[in-house]
């Protein structure tokens, strides 16, 4: 790849443009599916309540998992106008607990690896990274970010951008990470939307 970016490169706005649809699509079908299942909930008599609950439960559990995957549209765009995408440099792995994790060369030290997870959560068993990675289908990816913060990872092409992160890079309960990590590549992953701390 020769773009300083990852969000200079066309094909690249054109997956994520990609992305963008298809889960803006699918948030306004889960709201209304779990709108009619709210008004059968209500209009159910008192004794058959017992039988809709964990269609209500399922349905709010879904939506949430789709509000989340649209809100990280954004997120994905804010790291991908910040990193390059680098080719070959993470490796997809199964868990044993039905989740993915991606491994990804310290960007200041090559010879030790970092691991950023996805799934694990029930409902995302069946997202197409952790089918793509259990199968074998996908084991190389693409990677834009930095692996100790946050980063964007993209089957070859690029396709299906996933956004990762460090918990600690997101989660304001947790200190940030800032032992062996250089002033300039703090100083990106903030303005890709990670938190670094102060100096």
């Amino acid at each position: 790849m020769h773009c300083k970016t990852a969000w200079q490169d066309p094909m690249t706005r054109r997956a994520w443009r990609r992305t963008a649809v298809l889960r803006c699509a699918a948030l306004p079908a889960w709201l209304l599916g779990f709108l009619a299942w709210l008004f059968a909930v209500v209009m159910t008599p008192a004794w058959l309540l017992v039988l809709w609950l964990p269609v209500l439960c399922v349905g709010i559990w879904y939506t949430l998992l789709a509000v989340i995957a649209t809100t990280s549209l954004a997120r994905t765009r804010r790291v991908l106008r910040v990193y390059p995408w680098q080719v070959g440099v993470a490796e997809a792995k199964p868990k044993e607990n039905g989740s993915t994790r991606f491994v990804v060369s310290d960007p200041e030290r090559p010879e030790k690896t970092v691991s950023l997870g996805h799934g694990g959560l029930i409902g995302t068993r069946g997202h197409f990274w952790v089918r793509a990675v259990k199968s074998g289908h996908v084991t190389e990816t693409w990677f834009a970010g930095d692996p100790r913060y946050l980063g964007v990872v993209a089957a070859p092409g690029p396709r299906h951008l996933l956004w990762v992160a460090q918990r600690e890079a997101t989660d304001s309960r947790m200190p940030p990470r800032k032992k062996g990590v250089s002033p300039a590549a703090r100083a990106m992953a903030r303005a890709a939307g990670a938190r670094v701390g102060t100096d």
